[in-house]
């Protein structure tokens, strides 16, 4: 009797009619009809790939907004770090004045814009309150030498992360410690805060 209605209406009834309904409900330039039926089971990943592209593009956008916000921030943190570190190129001469604009006060010390700085990576001889004259001598041509070398070119004064003394200097010139050249020319000796005997050896 089934069979005498699908025939009437034009569906051959052969037992299992639903995939032949299916099949006759594609039209022409559809695809392949799959006899299996498995088509009316396939996933639609449209919604989970619109999902997925949405917070792909969230992240892009936080990370445009982080980048432009750093971006900003540097410039203020270099300023921060010249101006601590600051780059002289005055010349400087030899006095005693502790205000002095650009002056050597003695092989570890010098004077620079009406204050006092001194180099915090050496120890070198006294010319004042030397114990013997070959440390007077040692200590009068460090200053000298002190001085030529920070004429040599712009340098920069960085304050000691090591010494908590504000007065505490290390002059760096294309990376290089004009202290640790004053140890390679024996004006100095790296620091040390035991005291160092410069009359070893010179008569007193």
């Amino acid at each position: 009797m089934v069979n005498e209605i699908f025939g009437k209406i034009g569906y051959p009834y052969i037992g299992e009619w639903k995939p032949i309904m299916a099949h006759n409900l594609y039209e022409p330039g559809d695809r392949t009809f799959d006899p299996s039926g498995a088509w009316l089971h396939d996933r639609q990943d449209g919604p989970a790939t619109i999902v997925a592209g949405g917070i792909i593009l969230v992240a892009l956008v936080i990370a445009a907004a982080a980048i432009l916000l750093f971006k900003d921030l540097m410039p203020a943190a270099d300023h921060r770090a010249v101006a601590a570190r600051p780059t002289i190129s005055e010349q400087f001469g030899l006095c005693d004045d502790l205000a002095g604009a650009a002056c050597v006060l003695s092989a570890d010390s010098y004077a620079y814009k009406g204050h006092y700085y001194r180099l915090a990576d050496i120890s070198v001889p006294s010319q004042i309150g030397a114990k013997c004259p070959a440390e007077a001598e040692r200590a009068q041509q460090g200053r000298i030498a002190l001085a030529a070398m920070m004429n040599g070119g712009a340098f920069e004064a960085r304050p000691d992360p090591i010494d908590p003394d504000p007065a505490a200097r290390v002059l760096v010139r294309d990376g290089v410690s004009i202290g640790q050249l004053m140890i390679l020319k024996g004006h100095a000796r790296p620091w040390s805060p035991k005291p160092i005997h410069w009359c070893a050896g010179q008569p007193r």
